[in-house]
């Protein structure tokens, strides 16, 4: 399982857009993707999560993130970060 972060079509944010908003301070906390993946737009701030074997992905405003279903990581939130977010739904 991976984390992908890649930079968005424009088809893509138009649709990310269209989705809920959730924020958080900087700061570190454990997270797990149980029953759904998450597709999310970065809108403001940046960070990483890390996996359970160390490995990292980081982000920053602009960047489309995808977890992956069954996945546990710490989220390391550097700046404050904003993003559109959806639950089972390939964009």
């Amino acid at each position: 399982m991976k984390v992908t972060v890649v930079k968005p079509t424009k088809e893509q944010q138009k649709i990310m857009e269209a989705y809920p908003v959730w924020e958080h301070e900087a700061g570190s906390f454990p997270w797990k993707y149980e029953e759904k993946q998450e597709t999310c737009l970065i809108i403001e701030g940046k960070g990483y999560v890390e996996g359970p074997e160390g490995e990292r992905s980081y982000f920053e405003a602009g960047d489309l993130v995808r977890f992956p279903i069954h996945w546990e990581c710490t989220w390391n939130i550097e700046k404050k970060i904003r993003k559109h977010y959806v639950f089972d739904k390939e964009i």
